[in-house]
């Protein structure tokens, strides 16, 4: 099976994960934090995918492990979550708790529905954006729910985090900086969120040259075989994403989470998405079909405009989509068969003039 298009992909994920929790904010010794890309506009009393779910953060290890996302996972309206440029964000809005040796943190987590319950895990990076293994944190006042599933639904929960006695902050542009992850166990997810948090007791980063990371030798070889299956994949959905002005981050796990399920699919045959290349249709634009090339081919010179990116499917593989012969269609999937309607008008001055009884 090829790659589907990315809006298309995303569509089959968001329909097939039903989520969740979002954390709305973390207090600690002063200030608040608010999770990563959590929106605040979007409706806290409903369980629909379409809004409510939206900004619910997903992480699961293996898409971690497989590069897809960073460790803080994504959101299904935004994909990946990007740690270093949303904790900059939020250092920028003035979103920052502040923590300190033994600090306890009180954080709101919404339950969207059933599965976005307890109990819930939260962990540490000290770096904030640059260690594989988390330091585990201890969380007292736990989200009711067994297995990350319970009754529960639009509602919101306060835990408790501790921060330990011991630890040293040193990410983001200020260098006293931790991320704190927190998530449940459902089988659906895990889901959950992250926030940053700011150290005012620590000494913070004091070496100015790189950071003193370290991977290991099988580590960096397995990383870089999964980045290369990835990359054609990946290359794709940010064409596609971009011709249509879609979201790339969102595009691309799709297509790279389409791409685990299907490993077999050839990322080379991926549909273009009114990349201007346009042979959804064989480059026969001479029967209006509308071959995916903005033009339609609709006789001579004529610009039938059957691109199938201005009309309803608005870029979910536009070329594929503006294939009259594989929708079966005259209309040419750009929702008014412009195409199709120039190469019909042309038909029938052709067939006036041939029945015509005065000269050709």
């Amino acid at each position: 099976m090829h790659y589907q298009s990315s809006i298309l992909a995303l569509a089959a994920l968001v329909t097939t994960v039903h989520s969740h929790a979002a954390i709305l904010a973390a207090v600690g010794d002063k200030g608040q934090s608010q999770g990563f890309l959590v929106d605040p506009d979007i409706a806290r009393n409903c369980t629909t995918i379409s809004p409510c779910q939206q900004d619910a953060t997903i992480i699961r290890d293996n898409e971690i492990t497989q590069n897809i996302v960073n460790a803080c996972g994504r959101t299904e309206i935004n994909g990946n979550i990007d740690i270093g440029e949303q904790t900059e964000t939020e250092l920028a809005a003035g979103r920052m708790t502040q923590v300190s040796a033994g600090s306890i943190m009180e954080v709101t987590i919404h339950q969207v529905n059933a599965d976005g319950a307890g109990p819930f895990e939260c962990d540490m990076d000290e770096t904030s954006n640059a260690v594989t293994t988390f330091t585990p944190l201890k969380v007292t006042n736990n989200v009711p729910g067994s297995f990350g599933l319970s009754q529960a639904k639009e509602q919101d929960f306060k835990i408790k985090v501790q921060m330990p006695e011991k630890f040293n902050c040193i990410g983001a542009s200020t260098g006293n900086i931790c991320t704190v992850r927190c998530r449940n166990n459902a089988v659906a997810g895990p889901f959950g969120g992250c926030f940053a948090v700011q150290q005012t007791d620590g000494q913070g980063r004091t070496d100015k040259s790189a950071a003193e990371t370290t991977q290991t030798l099988e580590g960096i070889e397995a990383q870089i075989l999964q980045n290369k299956k990835d990359f054609p994949a990946a290359v794709q959905a940010n064409q596609n994403a971009g011709a249509a002005n879609l979201d790339e981050g969102a595009a691309a796990i799709s297509a790279l989470i389409t791409a685990t399920v299907n490993p077999n699919a050839d990322a080379t045959q991926a549909p273009a998405a009114g990349n201007g290349n346009g042979n959804a249709n064989q480059g026969n634009g001479n029967r209006g079909k509308g071959n995916g090339n903005g033009r339609g081919q609709a006789g001579a010179g004529n610009q039938g405009n059957a691109n199938a990116g201005n009309g309803a499917q608005a870029g979910a593989g536009a070329g594929n989509r503006g294939n009259a012969g594989n929708q079966q269609q005259q209309q040419a999937g750009n929702g008014n068969g412009r195409g199709a309607q120039a190469a019909n008008k042309m038909r029938r001055a052709r067939r006036s003039r041939f029945f015509s009884t005065g000269p050709l």
